[in-house]
């Protein structure tokens, strides 16, 4: 099978039509009707895909206004050749889409219980918590469902945070007959203002398939980031970015911004998010951290205590509530030294 499982969001090309219809067994194919503009959209998407090799090739050399003139005329030539259903390119290895046109949803196992995103695998999304948009909970979860791989970059875990979220995840690192987990994770978060639970951080680091590093001074960290990355062998991963952290407040009742953006549309952007989280991955700040290590879990907690103040750890354990204390380097910019 050429066609990866997992989510998909395109039309099929001609060469896949056989290869959709004999799915049976081990896998099926969910496929549905394209709308008009679902076809539009991926001819002019594969269209731009080709322009910078295009105007490379109509500019070479003489990048004046007559080369840019045949350049356009280039353009609407190959756009006329992807909308013409019987048109055919001189280009060897040219591929070509299946006529009727089919939307290809998903390939999966029989039994899966397949859902797709509500705000979909191709376009961009802001989250506001505003009650008329999706719930970024609700996305979350069900981008869980069908996905590869997962990098997690938090500032903080909390409890409150992983319990919304912990059926899905159990569900998603459960080990396959081959003792393998469907989805890996990779989580970085810090002990910033100590808001970071040891409980949260056990819960998640004991589940199959998960790596979890992290930063034990709080007051160092350079990590304010948030963001959630799926990857997907189908290639229409996501990435979520913005300022909701690992908690339920900032999962569903809290004033948060995430953007959504999607490899299928936004291939650069889902790189450089994929880069700079390899980049973090390495950073020698972040230590592996393993629940089942004592010396791990006392470090963890020491840091934590240290970031809550003095008594912070007796109180959290009471139950009580801890005011966070934080530290500053202040240090005034040029013009303001000049005025002090």
């Amino acid at each position: 099978m050429t066609l990866p499982k997992g989510l998909y969001d395109r039309l099929i090309y001609e060469d896949e039509v056989g290869e959709v219809a004999s799915l049976s067994g081990q896998h099926r194919a969910l496929v549905a009707a394209p709308t008009a503009h679902q076809r539009r959209e991926q001819f002019i998407a594969e269209l731009v895909h080709r322009l910078p090799e295009l105007l490379d090739a109509a500019a070479a050399g003489q990048p004046d206004a007559r080369e840019k003139a045949k350049a356009e005329i280039e353009l609407i030539r190959q756009l006329l050749i992807q909308l013409r259903p019987s048109g055919k390119s001189e280009r060897q290895g040219e591929r070509f889409l299946a006529m009727p046109a089919q939307l290809l949803k998903s390939v999966h196992a029989p039994n899966a219980d397949v859902a797709m995103p509500a705000t979909g695998l191709r376009h961009p999304w802001l989250f506001t918590s505003a009650r008329a948009d999706p719930s970024l909970l609700n996305e979350l979860r069900v981008e869980l469902r069908a996905v590869d791989r997962v990098d997690i970059l938090v500032s903080f875990i909390t409890w409150s945070g992983v319990r919304k979220l912990l059926d899905v995840l159990q569900q998603v690192t459960a080990l396959d007959a081959h003792g393998n987990p469907k989805t890996t994770f990779r989580i970085l978060t810090t002990t910033y203002i100590g808001a970071t639970e040891v409980r949260a951080v056990d819960a998640f680091a004991k589940l199959p398939g998960v790596e979890l590093r992290i930063s034990l001074d709080g007051r160092r960290t350079r990590l304010h980031a948030k963001a959630w990355i799926f990857h997907r062998a189908t290639h229409f991963g996501t990435a979520f970015v913005g300022s909701a952290n690992l908690s339920e407040s900032a999962l569903i009742g809290g004033i948060e911004w995430t953007v959504k953006f999607a490899q299928a549309s936004g291939t650069s952007l889902f790189s450089a998010a994929v880069a700079n989280f390899e980049t973090l991955w390495n950073d020698q700040e972040f230590q592996p951290y393993d629940p089942s290590n004592e010396q791990h879990r006392e470090a963890l907690t020491r840091a934590l205590a240290s970031e809550r103040g003095h008594g912070g750890r007796q109180a959290m354990q009471s139950g009580a509530v801890v005011a966070l204390q934080t530290w500053f380097d202040l240090r005034p910019k040029a013009y303001q030294q000049e005025m002090l």
